[in-house]
């Protein structure tokens, strides 16, 4: 692919540090921030290659943390709720990131027109026993005006990131439903995935 997983990593870390807190009581659960990318190259000539990563980071200030899990639901412009992505386990709930390789459907590049329109990043503690202590929601909503679209007669780079938005802006979309608890409990969610699973 033409782009750097690193360079990914570390523009999302600068997101998620330059994020909005969640809207939660600090007496109850940490702040927190989250963001959420996906990036990838389409290639004409090899449908089978279509292929894009999925990273969701959930970041805490504070120093040091129990392990955790982390997942992504997607809002879409229809009023559906997706899975976006799940990691049942990551070694700290202070920087918890969940990577997932993704195609679409259909061989044609990504729309981000149709693409989520919100994000919730969730994340719960462990305790010793990887019994999941109360997920924490923050929310991300996207970034049309950054996204990035390179086109050339035989690829098509995509590019796209959702920002940190308050909790009141985005929460009353993920409102139906404990999907956060549903996923922390069950270790999966009764929402279909949004895209499919690349063959790596």
């Amino acid at each position: 692919m033409h782009h750097s997983f690193g360079a990914l990593c570390s523009a999302l870390v600068g997101l998620s540090m330059a994020g909005i807190a969640a809207d939660t009581s600090a007496e109850t659960q940490p702040l927190g921030f989250a963001s959420v990318a996906i990036i990838g190259t389409y290639r004409t000539a090899m449908p089978a290659r279509n292929q894009y990563t999925l990273l969701s980071i959930y970041r805490q200030e504070s120093a040091g943390g129990p392990p955790a899990g982390i997942a992504t639901f997607g809002w879409l412009d229809t009023g559906e709720v997706l899975l976006v992505q799940y990691t049942e386990y990551v070694p700290s709930i202070t920087q918890a990131m969940s990577r997932r390789s993704v195609m679409t459907p259909e061989p044609q590049p990504l729309d981000i027109k149709t693409a989520p329109r919100y994000v919730m990043v969730c994340a719960w503690p462990l305790d010793t026993r990887r019994a999941p202590g109360k997920p924490i929601a923050v929310y991300g909503e996207r970034d049309d005006a950054n996204a990035q679209i390179d086109t050339s007669p035989n690829s098509t780079l995509t590019t796209l990131m959702w920002a940190p938005v308050p909790a009141a802006r985005a929460a009353r979309n993920f409102a139906a439903r404990d999907y956060c608890g549903e996923i922390a409990r069950e270790k999966k969610s009764s929402v279909p995935a949004w895209l499919i699973d690349a063959r790596e």
